[in-house]
């Protein structure tokens, strides 16, 4: 019995011992699994807080880079002084959890350059200036400390165009309106700074491109009282083939849900409007402000953006008249300056360059009392603004509006120190007869409302409409003024009425070369457009000047300003 236990113990022996090992080899198999799974959850763990601490990271640059950026469209929009020391110190924001161990904002560029073709103002001279903004962004604090990692560093740049308002044909800064009656060919860039409505009795061509910031419709804006017509809209599709709006049997605007899509396969970004990207494009003054500020006289008020704006600081003469008609003229100085000069044929009588008179103006129904500056007497006396730049102004007198008339203008003044000649006020102006035709030069006038009288227009013609027959003019300057907007019933006379009239024109031209730009709402001549025996239209011969196509422009004139962030890259990222 024994002996058989010991053979059965000797024949079991090897087996529980191969039992043992194969014990032994799936308890290590199974902590090397284990220590795997643990090893991959722990870098799933580390990949995470890393990812997390990234994108943190991320948002914390872009952050940054946005700061930096609100800071520089602060700074344009507002005429900060010394703009270039101020960007210089635009410092990293302060965020809990971060550190920004390199921050920076650079000047790449400033100066003037063509804009190469294929960007939206591709051609023509514009002043730009180019900035890169660099920021590190390191998380710091809690999981985030257990890694090295370098942060995120991003780079922005971004670019600012001046862009002056002389360089469209037409800029509009509220509602824009263009209907004309007979054909009209616009042949300079347009820009609209809210909705436009178009449409021509006729024809309408536009030749160049038009970007409108609002919508784009066709037809009348509501409340103008006036009826919808069926003539041909084209603009163009670049470079040069003009397309008409109607497609279809369909006029082709902003109504249209597709809208967008189909303005870019018919015009090929020669129209554009809010649904295409076109800016909205501010002048450097602060937000909020009318820009009718720009004509008003000085205020004590006035911030540092606005005061360098108005026409009354940058003036290198100041002509002004008080309420009982007393006339004195200042430099840029504060210097008195005299307004006469010895007479050539007899130097013991003195030539005036002003004279004060009264007239009838039909539209207002209103006797206005008007300062008449003779551009000829200051050409002949020498009597000028040294940087090209005049201010007038004229307060009403015993209940007659106070009103400035521009005479004798053929050939304007020259300081010799700059060219062109600018003429600002923030009363009504008049210019009577041809203007700027004799050796032309860069020319500008800014007003609140601005009348052309034809060379035969006669004063004492003035209250009755059947003897003020009109002869042909020519007018070469860039305006700007207000009108009186559509609504109620009334319409504002659009961009072909641009130019209020109190003569019979009929059959006459108006030759005009300039840039037509409307910034405001007139404030002190409200006549409505479309009464009665007040006027009838001329032969409108109208064009932008195209010697306006460079960096120079008349003295003084405004810019709006773009603010563009371009390209952006990642230096590094873990």
């Amino acid at each position: 019995m024994q002996r058989k236990f010991n053979r059965l113990l000797r024949s079991s022996g090897p087996r529980r011992g191969s039992a043992l090992v194969l014990v032994l080899i799936s308890f290590m198999l199974l902590m090397m699994m284990s220590g795997g799974v643990l090893l991959v959850s722990t870098q799933q763990t580390r990949d995470r807080v890393r990812y997390e601490a990234y994108k943190d990271e991320f948002a914390a640059a872009e952050l940054a880079i946005n700061k930096a950026f609100g800071h520089i469209v602060f700074m344009v929009r507002n005429g900060t002084p010394d703009l270039l020391d101020e960007i210089d110190n635009i410092n990293a924001p302060v965020l809990d959890g971060y550190d920004f161990p390199a921050f920076e904002v650079a000047e790449t560029f400033n100066g003037n350059e063509t804009v190469p073709e294929g960007e939206k103002w591709a051609g023509l001279n514009l002043h730009r200036e180019r900035y890169s903004i660099d920021v590190t962004a390191v998380k710091t604090g809690g999981s985030a400390d257990r890694f090295e990692r370098p942060g995120v560093s991003m780079t922005q740049n971004l670019e600012i165009t001046y862009i002056p308002l002389y360089l469209f044909a037409i800029f509009y800064d509220p509602l824009m309106e263009i209907a004309p009656g007979p054909p009209m060919v616009v042949n300079g860039l347009v820009h609209a700074n809210g909705d436009a409505y178009i449409q021509a009795n006729e024809k309408l061509d536009f030749q160049k491109n038009v970007s409108v910031a609002g919508r784009f419709y066709h037809g009348r804006a509501p409340g103008s009282g006036q009826s919808d017509s069926s003539g041909t809209v084209r603009f163009t599709k670049p470079p040069d083939t003009l397309v008409s709006m109607l497609q279809g049997g369909s006029w082709l605007d902003s109504r249209l849900s597709n809208w967008a899509s189909l303005a870019t396969a018919t015009w090929g970004g020669g129209l554009r409007d809010k649904s295409h990207g076109a800016p909205q494009l501010n002048l450097p003054i602060p937000d909020g402000v009318n820009p009718y500020a720009l004509i008003e006289r000085e205020s004590v008020s006035d911030g540092f953006a606005l005061q360098n704006e108005k026409f009354e600081r940058k003036a290198g003469l100041k002509i002004l008249a008080d309420s009982a008609g007393n006339v004195t003229a200042v430099d840029k100085y504060g210097n008195p300056v005299n307004l006469w000069y010895p007479d050539p044929g007899n130097p013991t009588l003195k030539k005036w360059i002003y004279s004060k008179t009264t007239f009838y103006d039909a539209r207002e129904g209103k006797t206005v009392t008007s300062i008449d500056l003779n551009l000829g007497n200051m050409v002949e006396g020498g009597i000028m603004p040294s940087n090209g730049i005049l201010y007038v102004s004229n307060e009403d007198q015993s209940g007659k509006p106070g009103v400035v008339r521009l005479t004798n203008g053929a050939r304007l003044p020259q300081s010799g120190v700059v060219e062109g000649f600018t003429v600002a006020t923030d009363d009504p102006l008049y210019i009577k007869g041809d203007y700027n035709t004799v050796n032309k030069t860069l020319a500008m006038v800014a007003c609140d409302s601005l009348m052309i009288l034809s060379n035969a227009w006669n004063d004492a013609n003035s209250t009755n409409y059947s003897n003020r027959i009109a002869s042909e003019t020519t007018v070469n300057t860039v305006c700007m003024q207000g009108n009186v907007p559509t609504g109620g019933g009334y319409y504002s006379g659009g961009v072909e009425n641009y130019f209020r009239f109190l003569e019979n024109w009929s059959g006459k031209d108006l030759n005009f070369s300039g840039s037509i730009i409307l910034m405001w709402a007139s404030q002190k001549f409200l006549g409505k457009w479309g009464q009665s025996n007040v006027y009838s239209p001329p032969n409108r011969k109208w064009s932008w000047d195209t010697a306006l196509g460079g960096i120079n422009g008349p003295p003084g004139a405004p810019r709006v300003v773009e603010l563009e962030k371009k390209d952006w890259k990642m230096a590094s990222a873990d």
